[in-house]
């Protein structure tokens, strides 16, 4: 599971073979960081030379911030993280595993400022990945979406991301994650679009089946906590049935089931204009986004990012 951005070759190359990841979590010098419901182990690889630690410090706090904020406590009970330094200023690619333990490693640039830490999504990213089950590569849309849905979602009620920025993004990227023509189910698919944004969509149909079915009472993090709950993270494999069923039943609804059939089975066209639309989430001609308090669904928006923020437009 996988944040993209370019970086540089070079001698911690030997650090993508997972084993040796794991091998550095277990014998290079770590800090613990104890939080609610989990620690994190922090390594930086082979001393990170060059590298603001304070700032990376303060940078993993802020990402297991939104995390815990999302999830109501940090979920990952035990999680590495591997910083490798690099010659960039960026926070670069990250990949996350689990067959050995909730574990990450991320490239990070020695010359990345504050405002690159403060921007980075990835880091996020990868713990959502690790705060949920794997699923078989079948059904990587569903865990690649899953991650690219809330993660934003995560960091703009932990106020560390313009609620506006939730749904631009989403306006903007969604469209991307459509089927084409010869396209059939989302299963198996490998289409980088379809893969993240289309995987996207499901989770925001989800959000929506899961609100209109139980009346209001219940939405997408009710299931997500109970699914992170049940399995612990990312160091277990489920099937996506049973993701759906937890999650189905944490939120008493029969809704997560047949809409996984329907977009794992069939080749399933979103009206995106008309699901903004309902919630009330609306671009303006100079590219920013307004709400409508007045929408069908102005109240699951407003409960997505924040209960308190809808109140006036964004």
């Amino acid at each position: 599971m996988t944040g993209v951005a370019l970086r540089s070759v070079g001698a911690a190359d030997r650090y993508d073979d997972p084993r040796t990841l794991y091998r550095a979590l277990a014998d290079q010098p770590g800090e613990r960081i104890d939080l609610d419901g989990g620690s994190i182990v922090l390594v930086f690889a082979d001393g990170a030379p060059g590298l603001d630690r304070n700032q990376v410090r303060l940078w993993v706090g802020m990402a297991a911030r939104a995390i815990a904020t999302y999830f109501g406590h940090f979920p990952i009970k035990h999680y590495g993280l591997l910083v490798i330094a690099e010659d960039s200023d960026t926070v670069g690619h990250g990949t996350t595993f689990g067959f050995a333990g909730s574990a990450t490693r991320i490239h990070v640039g020695r010359d990345a400022a504050p405002k690159a830490f403060r921007n980075d999504w990835i880091l996020v990213h990868e713990m959502m990945h690790a705060s949920l089950p794997d699923l078989p590569r079948r059904a990587l849309w569903l865990q690649e979406g899953n991650a690219t849905w809330l993660e934003p979602i995560a960091r703009a009620q932990a106020g560390e991301l313009p609620i506006s920025d939730v749904w631009s993004q989403s306006l903007r990227g969604m469209p991307r994650g459509e089927p084409m023509a010869e396209e059939g189910g989302m299963d198996g698919t490998d289409r980088w679009g379809r893969l993240y944004w289309g995987g996207a969509t499901f989770w925001l149909e989800a959000e929506v089946a899961i609100w209109e079915q139980s009346g209001g009472r219940a939405s997408l993090v009710d299931a997500m906590r109970a699914v992170s709950a049940a399995s612990g993270g990312n160091i277990v494999t489920w099937q996506p049935e049973q993701m759906m069923a937890i999650g189905d039943h944490a939120c008493g609804v029969t809704a997560l089931e047949p809409l996984y059939r329907r977009f794992s089975q069939d080749r399933v066209a979103t009206d995106l204009g008309k699901l903004f639309e309902r919630l009330g989430i609306r671009s303006a001609a100079d590219g920013t986004v307004t709400f409508d308090p007045r929408a069908e669904l102005a109240a699951l928006a407003a409960r997505i990012t924040r209960p308190e923020a809808f109140t006036k437009k964004v």
